[in-house]
């Protein structure tokens, strides 16, 4: 290593790799949006129809019998809805043969397909809310399909559903007309348009790789944010972005800070995106084509990482890198663990001593973060 006599830590990335076959939907939470509510409190989300028994350790059933299972379950939920009045709706899927030939049912028994039996857990949903400033909910499906009851919906009738983990939320307002008008969809699922998925990406990931993107967001929590603060920010995000345009060009010769402020003008092409959104409580988005910025919080993650019980602050000498939102074998993962040690190798140590002092000012003033995970692992000697 390039750097002596500080400290070891692991740093869990924590980042989620969208896979080129991957895609995003959007979940209709019911007619007019009356079941939001209940996919917020109770974690589960679910096609509105009730009274629709599936197994899933099976393959789903034939169109044919799913469109009739549909056509009863929508009498059953007619039936719920007027508060049980008069005679029940007949169980019997023979009752609908001829009652099966609606265009939309195909659709409805399309997306029952696609929830229960194609969405594997990880698959990323969107549930959106009625109105301009309601908040449009993030979440990654957990688990295997499950039946559901809840006494407030369809009376206690079981529905198919799937657990979800809600991420973040942000209001509708906040996306773009085209994405807002995919919320206003009536399908009970839409496969979201590859080119609206960064918008959803952003809004619930710290994290994320997509396509050729590459993107970590820096938290702040205090009230009081100044051009001071921000500077420290930039002290440190500029430093190891100049170390990493050397690490680019095949430098192995020890880099200076002067030298790495200056291969980032060289070089504006190879300069992170900054995307920013501090007033006072805010972050600053980082996004370039490359790994850099999943690095720099990486470099920022260990350098202001709290010090062992009665120890001195340390100045991290080696850092290994994990991701517990992937696969151990991760090409990225691999690439950024790469990066991070070919730009600690060109580090001088009393420049690294500067930045991660800035770093940790501003921690102090700003509530500086990323939600990378950082553990001390060992002292290494000099």
């Amino acid at each position: 290593m390039g750097l002596s006599s500080a400290s070891e830590f692991s740093v869990d990335i924590v980042t989620r790799v969208v896979q080129p076959d991957e895609d995003i939907y959007i979940v209709q939470p019911g007619s007019s949006y009356w079941l939001y509510e209940t996919f917020k409190a109770n974690n589960h989300i679910f096609l509105d129809f009730p009274a629709l028994p599936l197994t899933f350790s099976t393959p789903a059933p034939d169109d044919k019998t799913l469109r009739q299972m549909v056509v009863r379950s929508l009498a059953m939920g007619e039936w719920i809805d007027s508060g049980k009045q008069g005679k029940q709706p007949s169980q019997l899927l023979s009752d609908y043969v001829g009652k099966d030939s609606r265009k939309r049912l195909g659709r409805y028994v399309g997306a029952i397909k696609r929830l229960y039996w194609d969405l594997k857990p990880g698959a990323i949903i969107v549930v959106p809310g009625r109105r301009f400033y309601d908040e449009v909910m993030i979440g990654e499906i957990v688990g295997v399909p499950t039946m559901y009851s809840a006494a407030q919906i369809y009376g206690g009738e079981t529905v198919p559903a799937r657990k979800v983990r809600w991420l973040r939320s942000k209001p509708r307002s906040a996306f773009s007309a085209e994405l807002r008008d995919k919320f206003g969809k009536p399908n009970p699922l839409t496969q979201l348009d590859r080119s609206l998925r960064v918008e959803i990406l952003r809004a619930g990931y710290d994290q994320y790789v997509f396509d050729n993107e590459f993107t970590v967001r820096l938290n702040t929590t205090e009230d009081d944010f100044t051009t001071l603060d921000d500077y420290n920010i930039q002290t440190f995000v500029n430093y190891v972005g100049g170390i990493l345009i050397a690490v680019e060009l095949g430098r192995t010769d020890k880099i200076s800070f002067e030298e790495a402020i200056r291969l980032l003008r060289d070089h504006p092409d190879l300069v992170p995106d900054l995307k920013q959104s501090i007033n006072s409580i805010g972050f600053q988005r980082l996004v370039a084509a490359t790994v850099k910025p999943l690095v720099i919080g990486v470099l920022l993650t260990a350098a202001t990482a709290p010090a062992a019980a009665g120890a001195a602050q340390p100045v991290p000498a080696m850092v290994t890198v994990t991701n517990s939102a992937a696969p151990p074998d991760d090409p990225c993962t691999i690439h950024v663990a790469a990066r991070v040690e070919g730009a600690m190798k060109l580090m001088k140590l009393d420049d690294w001593r500067r930045v991660c002092e800035s770093a940790r000012d501003a921690k102090a003033a700003t509530g500086l973060s990323t939600t990378m995970k950082a553990k001390p692992r060992k002292r290494l000697t000099p």
